[in-house]
Order: structure tokens, then C-alpha cells, then sequence
């Protein structure tokens, strides 16, 4: 797999004041996650940036990720959440998109459809304590969704599938009325090739012993 965006904890960060104005790319492809405009700037926390949703906090990435129909990709996001109604992860506008939906729920908008997985049990995206959110779609024409908190697979109510091209171009937001609410402290972005349950092991790993999850 191709990690094609790593926004690390504490590293390549430039503020404005007490905001974050840039926050570089670590994974040498360059797709650094910027604003220009103060009032859209969240503010520095932890080695992260704390989003307030009715301040409209959001950045832009230097370059777009596409992520091509049929092709795997991986999520991880290193978060805290403050509250949860349609909590924009990433997303193209309104075109495509990532969020956490409610408590128990991830959607996902691409070309092909826009699905929403719902969890068997629980509300493991409850508000008020760090985790490690991953979310994985298979590669092939099936491109089945997988959700994981902490490194431990999610059990959805049902399977949910989702084939279609994906671009990728803004952190924070969905669209210009569903943004973030919460602390992201990290954040990778995998393509190309499904990565092995091994793989999302040692990531998960990594990032629980850095966070102290």
C-alpha cells in the first residue's frame, strides 16, 4: 500500500498566533493541509488541531488525493470528538466524502453511491475521550467497508459496499455546513493496495502506544 498522506502528531506544523495555519505532509508527498483565511483556522492542541465546527475550521490540501474506482484505500485519525452530527473526516464539497455520521455510524459518498455503515452494537464513537478511528475499503468491484476503533474490527449490522472513484481535497468538512467538531491529533491515508491485517496490527499498535490509548 501507498500511504499518501501522514499528518503527524507535533511535526511540520506552522501557526498563526495560537491557530494552525499549515500542517505539513510527512509522507513526502507534499500534500500539505493549509488555510489562509484566520477565522477557518483551528486551534493548536496537543500536536493537533482542535476543529470547532460553528467557526467553519477546515484545510485544503495542496494536492488532491484521488483515490480511483475499485481501488483499496485506509483511514486512520487519531481523534477526539466534541460532539457528533455529521462529523466532516474529509471530502471534495459535497461530492465525495468522508464522515462520522452519529455514534455508530460511518458514511461514505463516492462516485458510485453513498452508503452508511452502521455498527451491530454500541455507540464506540461516542464523544469525550480519544481513539484511533480506521476506516478501510476493500479493493475490486465489491469495495466492501471495514471500520476499526483502537486496531479491533467493528461489527456493522450489515455490510456495506462502495465501488466509486474518490477525491479527495479538504480536511475538516464534508460540505459548507457539515464540519468537524473535535481534536484531530493524527491522521494517514493508505491507497493503491488493501492493507494486510498485519499491516493495520503494527499501525494501530504504533499509534495507541504514541497516543497512550
Amino acid at each position: 500500500a501507498d500511504l499518501k498522506l501522514w499528518l503527524r502528531n507535533g511535526v511540520g506544523i506552522t501557526l498563526n498566533g495560537a491557530d494552525v495555519s499549515q500542517w505539513d505532509d510527512s509522507s513526502g508527498n507534499g500534500n500539505h493541509a493549509a488555510q489562509s483565511t484566520a477565522g477557518d483556522q483551528g486551534l493548536a492542541s496537543s500536536g493537533g488541531i482542535d476543529f470547532e465546527f460553528d467557526n467553519g475550521d477546515h484545510y485544503d490540501f495542496a494536492t488532491a488525493i484521488e483515490v480511483d474506482a475499485q481501488e483499496a484505500f485506509m483511514c486512520f485519525f487519531v481523534i477526539n470528538l466534541e460532539t457528533v452530527s455529521s462529523e466532516g473526516l474529509l471530502g471534495e464539497s459535497n461530492s465525495a466524502f468522508l464522515e462520522i455520521n452519529s455514534n455508530n455510524s460511518i458514511k461514505l459518498k463516492t462516485s458510485d453511491a453513498t452508503i452508511t455503515s452502521v455498527m451491530d452494537s454500541g455507540t464506540p464513537f461516542a464523544s469525550g475521550s480519544k481513539f484511533i478511528l480506521g476506516i478501510k475499503r476493500d479493493s475490486g468491484s465489491d469495495g466492501t467497508l471495514h471500520v476499526y476503533k483502537n486496531g479491533d474490527l467493528l461489527t456493522p449490522s450489515e455490510a456495506k459496499d462502495s465501488n466509486g472513484r474518490l477525491h479527495i481535497d479538504t480536511l475538516g468538512t464534508k460540505s459548507a455546513a457539515n464540519f468537524f467538531d473535535g481534536i484531530m491529533y493524527e491522521v494517514l491515508i493508505y491507497d493503491t493496495l488493501n492493507l494486510t491485517a498485519s499491516e493495520i496490527s503494527k499501525i494501530s499498535n504504533y499509534l495507541i502506544n504514541k497516543h497512550s490509548i
